[in-house]
């Protein structure tokens, strides 16, 4: 798997069990986030967790 900051790409090796609960963690935490951004009135502060969610979407594709 190769995840990346920014900058330098970042390699770590996870099992199967561990990939799926990273996922499923990280598809709950969107859930939530999802209604924070629902919530967030703030322009700024909205788009930032946009940015949030789609990064962390990405990252659960490439888990996947």
């Amino acid at each position: 798997m190769n995840l990346t900051d920014g900058g330098e790409p970042v390699n770590i090796e996870l099992t199967d069990q561990e990939r799926g609960a990273i996922v499923s963690a990280l598809q709950t935490y969107l859930s939530n986030l999802r209604e924070e951004i629902a919530k967030t009135e703030k322009h700024e502060w909205k788009a930032r967790l946009h940015d949030e969610e789609s990064i962390l979407n990405r990252v659960i594709e490439k888990l996947k």
